[in-house]
């Protein structure tokens, strides 16, 4: 299993301002990288993610590390969690422990819990996300829009960052209601203190549209 990071676009800083870091895993039998549409949903079922995420969290961690010393610039990191590993007993303590080791800032890392999770799990959430601001890191609600009660979810909500999810970025340039909606969540959570990440821009034009709607951070 191999970590990628891909680079978070802020339009305040007109450049990177950190990253997701993303697994894949090479199967050296094809000689190739298989997709995590092809693995995490098998590993979900056979409880193998949890692992898989504490290994993702702390290699993430390590580098973070080693780079600092090795006096080299530092990013912000984004880290998944999956719905299983967020109801594991030994979640908050595990992530702080790692986070302590090696000797992360307070703030550097983010970790992102998809809205379908937060949808079932909200009071669990919530409190949860509670406890890990008080140990230091940023929580994020990935995947927003995906057809859940996202509009519920944002009152009160205690995330810090909302990324919305790529299939509204896919139809920005011609459907009105995707450019809408994206428009309208940008406002509403900048309005409550929540900044916004879109996923999956991929072009000049929707890079040119979306910096007129004043998102916090782009992916792509």
């Amino acid at each position: 299993f191999h970590l990628f990071y891909q680079p978070k676009y802020s339009f305040e800083k007109q450049g990177i301002d950190g990253s997701e870091v993303l697994v894949r895993w090479f199967d050296a039998r094809k000689n190739a990288y298989r997709s995590p549409d092809l693995f995490l949903p098998v590993f979900e079922e056979n409880g193998f993610i949890v692992k898989l995420d504490h290994f993702v969290f702390y290699k993430a961690c390590e580098n973070a590390a080693l780079r600092v010393q090795n006096g080299l610039e530092q990013y912000p990191l984004s880290v998944n969690v999956s719905r299983f590993t967020a109801i594991q007993p030994d979640f908050l303590s595990y992530y702080t422990r790692v986070k302590k080791k090696f000797g992360v800032k307070d703030g550097f890392i983010t970790l992102e819990f998809t809205e379908s999770f937060a949808y079932e799990n909200y009071e669990y959430l919530s409190n949860m996300i509670t406890a890990l601001h008080a140990a230091g890191f940023y929580c994020s609600l990935d995947d927003f829009g995906t057809g859940y009660s996202s509009l519920g979810m944002l009152k009160n909500s205690p995330a810090d960052v909302v990324k919305i999810d790529r299939t509204f970025v896919k139809g920005i340039l011609t459907s009105t209601f995707d450019a809408t909606f994206i428009r309208f969540i940008v406002e509403l959570c900048h309005d409550v203190g929540i900044r916004v990440c879109l996923e999956g821009v991929e072009t000049a034009e929707e890079y040119a549209l979306l910096r007129s709607m004043q998102p916090d951070y782009i992916q792509g």
